[in-house]
């Protein structure tokens, strides 16, 4: 088929730095646009980025809702490409650009209603902070329908195992996000910044503009634009298969909520030093999150090309290219912790807050490279049901160990609640990934 890429031949490691290697570095600029605008509204004080740090749970959910289309999408496009049914692929991509656009219409709907409420329940104890979260909340929310949008065609096209086109647009969103951010934020000559509004305002514009080359680019796929009508029952699938997700994140995302409720008790200046620590984690989550894009398309296609001896080896060789990432990742955040946080955040309080969390976060590193190269394993033979089991109890672990360590180690115990609850969802997915390996090979030809 015109536009894909057939991974059920040649060999597995190249094969798979082929297609993760564009998918990092298109993370890698989706992540950048967050840093960017930290490292600028960083300027203002931590005010501010306690401020965006607060509006970002509600963006997260967005992003978690979104994955009920996303997920199965991608799964059902490559499980089609890997079995030769490229008109079955064609209802699957069309169907889903559908229910993203209603799925976000929704969400924005929502948030514009609650929005006083939503921002209401940190207690931030400043008007001002709590003026400047709600601009930068609902500004974001409005450019939700093109992220989402962007999301799916970065999903799609990675799943045709096409994952170069994405990198060249999203670069150039990218590079209109970095010109446009100092100049919305601050102001030049007479005109005057919009603060925390600005940033918002940048990445809505950087988002349109990468929605807008995606469908110029796309305008001659065949796959994409020559797609079917609406199919109900096939959407029922993608739902089915992309609902464990989703409530996984959703999961997550409320746990992190609850989570900044504890830490707030610590001041704003605790909310920007973990705003601003997610940022920089953001570097090893999104490199994993590359490769974890490149196994479930390689694995979603051998999967529906009954391929279970390239799912098996392509596993074991994913694990050991995660493992020295990951201990590379995590002696980094160890040993330099000061000097990777004070790119952002240079006051006293704000530095000493930050390098603590940075030194314990990275301990749980190698393991939550782990867990996400696992659940792109999982995600392409079709099982999306086994990660949330077990990522929605330990991740909800956190909220205990986080008031019982809270009382001996101050903040810090809360970083180490976090930190913990990464190394066993880590451990224990890797540990049931391999069972159902063991399980593929004596059941070969069953799902």
């Amino acid at each position: 088929m015109k536009g894909t890429t057939d991974l059920t031949h040649g060999k597995i490691v190249p094969t798979l730095m082929k297609l993760t290697l564009p998918i990092i570095a298109t993370n890698f600029i989706s992540t950048t646009y967050g840093l960017v605008d930290m490292m600028w509204v960083g300027r203002l004080g931590s005010g501010p980025v306690a401020a965006i740090g607060t509006a970002s749970f509600f963006i997260q959910l967005a992003v978690a809702l979104s994955t009920m289309i996303m997920i199965g999408t991608g799964i059902k496009v490559s499980h089609c490409i890997g079995a030769g049914e490229g008109d079955k692929a064609k209802i699957y991509i069309k169907n889903g650009f559908i229910m993203s656009v209603l799925l976000a219409l929704l969400y924005m709907a929502f948030i514009f209603l609650t929005k006083d409420q939503l921002i209401g329940f940190f207690d931030l104890g400043s008007a001002e902070v709590e003026l400047m979260a709600k601009q930068f909340l609902l500004i974001s929310i409005t450019g939700t329908i093109f992220s989402v949008v962007n999301t799916l065609y970065l999903t799609v096209l990675n799943a045709m195992g096409n994952s170069k086109q994405p990198f060249h647009i999203f670069t150039v969103g990218l590079v209109l996000n970095i010109i446009l951010d100092p100049l919305l934020i601050f102001g030049v000559g007479r005109f005057e910044g919009f603060g925390v509004a600005g940033a918002a305002l940048a990445t809505l514009t950087a988002n349109l503009l990468v929605t807008v080359l995606f469908v110029i680019q796309t305008r001659h796929s065949e796959l994409i634009v020559k797609s079917s009508v609406w199919n109900g029952r096939l959407m029922k699938e993608v739902i089915h298969m992309g609902l464990p997700i989703t409530i996984q994140r959703l999961t997550f995302t409320l746990i992190s909520i609850i989570i900044a409720k504890i830490i707030v008790r610590f001041g704003a200046d605790a909310i920007a030093v973990q705003k601003v620590g997610i940022q920089i984690e953001s570097i090893s989550y999104m490199t994993i999150g590359g490769l974890q894009g490149a196994i479930a398309a390689f694995f979603g296609q051998n999967y529906g090309a009954r391929r279970l001896d390239r799912i098996q080896q392509g596993y074991r060789q994913a694990l050991l290219l995660t493992s020295g990432f990951g201990i590379f990742i995590s002696l980094l955040f160890i040993l330099f912790p000061e000097q990777l946080f004070s790119v952002f955040l240079s006051d006293e309080t704000s530095l000493a807050l930050g390098t603590d969390y940075m030194r314990i976060i990275g301990y749980s590193q190698l393991f939550m490279c782990m867990e996400l190269m696992t659940v792109g394993a999982f995600n392409g033979i079709g099982k999306t049901h086994i990660p949330p089991i077990f990522s929605i109890v330990l991740t909800a672990l956190r909220i205990p160990l986080a008031l019982i360590l809270s009382e001996p180690f101050g903040l810090n115990g809360v970083w180490m609640s976090i930190a913990l609850s990464s190394v066993f969802k880590g451990l224990i997915l890797v540990f049931w990934f391999r069972r159902s390996l063991r399980h593929m090979k004596l059941q070969p030809t069953r799902g």
